[in-house]
């Protein structure tokens, strides 16, 4: 049984499982996002041992022989020290505070140095309070001055107090740089597009669908439906962007309250449509559904964003 040592503690894993998962269970931090390759959230360096060939297939050169990793991707050999890689961080300034509803609040924040990102990223927000998260940026670049993140309140979630009850603004924190999936720039058209959001998870798809209508050429035929769930309709919230972005005919949207059967949705729109990608925003018994539906019926793409990071 292999064994991976990361921060000076050691964990015997399954050379079976993938080593993501594994590191997971052990109650590791370790970011992660699409879980297929793409988005290179999870990136591990392997500071001792031999990452296998097939956790690089989606890495340069460069960081191949550096000897990083996707985690994601790795079924492990052998036993190999471990690291996350470092980032670049820098400071930043919280300018806004805007509650959206009972349970999420917008964060703008300001930072030192200019930093590209796109939509479907996230950056790890660092109080200097010895607490810290990855958040998804709702933001867009260059239609927005500011990054901004959604928070959602959450049982036990001492960065989510935070953000919720003690921010001010003109409050200093440390960005680091944005990392993830670039939604936009990675991935082949589609002429329709489904995203499903669960409340709290709006952020990325919020990016990406205003990032899509604004910078595509008129001709293009690309269609945009977007859901948002929430616990009850007063939880749904940036309606108003939502209802701008509706006086786009390729756009369209509508929100749901509780878990609704997603599959039997797409079901009808599936006659409709040479191909569709999905793109869903949500904790696991969220996403797994609509994943494994999707997995089923040829011409669907699904790809998956993590709650755990907003």
């Amino acid at each position: 049984m292999p064994v991976i040592t990361l921060s000076n503690r050691a964990y015997p894993v399954n050379k079976n499982k993938y080593l993501l998962d594994s590191l997971l269970e052990e109650g590791e931090k370790i970011p992660f996002s699409c879980r297929s390759g793409v988005c290179h959230a999870c990136m591990l360096k392997a500071d001792f041992g031999q990452p296998p060939v097939e956790s690089q297939t989606y890495l340069s050169n460069e960081k191949i022989r550096e000897g990083y990793f996707l985690a994601c991707q790795c079924l492990p050999e052998g036993d190999m020290t471990v690291s996350l890689p470092g980032r670049k961080h820098t400071q930043a300034i919280i300018t806004a505070k805007k509650p959206l509803s009972p349970t999420v609040v917008a964060l703008e924040l300001a930072a030192r140095h200019p930093m590209s990102y796109f939509p479907g990223q996230h950056i790890r927000v660092d109080t200097g309070e010895i607490l810290a998260k990855e958040c998804y940026l709702a933001s867009v670049q260059p239609q927005d001055r500011s990054m901004v993140i959604h928070v959602q309140r959450r049982v036990s979630d001492p960065f989510s107090t935070w953000a919720h009850d003690s921010t001010e603004v003109g409050q200093k924190v440390s960005l680091s740089s944005p990392r993830g999936l670039h939604l936009c720039g990675n991935l082949l058209d589609t002429s329709d597009q489904i995203l499903i959001s669960q409340e709290g998870s709006l952020a990325p798809l919020l990016a990406y669908a205003c990032d899509t209508l604004s910078n595509r050429d008129s001709s293009s035929q690309t269609r945009i439906h977007l859901i948002q769930e929430a616990s009850s309709n007063g939880d749904h919230y940036c309606l108003d962007q939502l209802e701008a972005l509706s006086q786009n005919d390729r756009f369209s949207y509508s929100l749901t309250t509780g878990r609704q059967d997603y599959g039997e949705w797409l079901v009808s729109v599936l006659p409709n449509a040479s191909s569709i990608r999905v793109i869903c925003a949500g904790d696991t018994p969220f996403s797994t559904p609509i994943e494994e539906f999707c997995s089923h019926h040829q011409g669907i793409e699904c790809i998956t964003l993590s709650s755990e990071l907003s």
